[in-house]
């Protein structure tokens, strides 16, 4: 399901002429219908607004360790390897990160495609 969600994310905001600013709001409605679509679910706009905010902070989380770590990354792995205390230490200045203590950062391509490059976002 989060891939659906980042893979409709990523195709408005190529098709987006704002595309440097987040998603614009018919935009948004688009992923809606979609996603509810697909699975046969229907998810209210705050759900997509939560995800994204939460994905953008998984994001951002993960691109501050990468940049706090030097030699922790294992990119065969996309995993973090670092000593317990070295953990402790960075999630004392940042907790976001302690979901990268037992795995990496899901679609990482995807993410990066999204939020590497998004100055504000929009709500939903």
């Amino acid at each position: 399901m989060l891939y659906t969600y980042l893979a409709l994310c990523k195709r408005e905001l190529d098709t987006s002429k704002y595309a440097g600013s987040g998603i614009l709001k018919a935009s948004w409605a688009k992923i809606r219908e979609e996603y509810n679509a697909k699975f046969n679910i229907t998810r209210k706009p705050k759900y997509f607004s939560n995800v994204w905010f939460y994905q953008n902070a998984k994001y951002n989380a993960w691109t501050w360790l990468l940049r706090r770590t030097e030699n922790g990354f294992n990119a065969e792995t996309h995993m973090f390897h670092l000593p317990p205390e070295e953990w402790d230490a960075l999630i004392k200045i940042n907790e976001n990160v302690s979901t990268f203590r037992k795995c990496g950062l899901l679609h990482e391509d995807l993410m990066e495609a999204i939020f590497a490059n998004i100055v504000a976002t929009k709500h939903v």
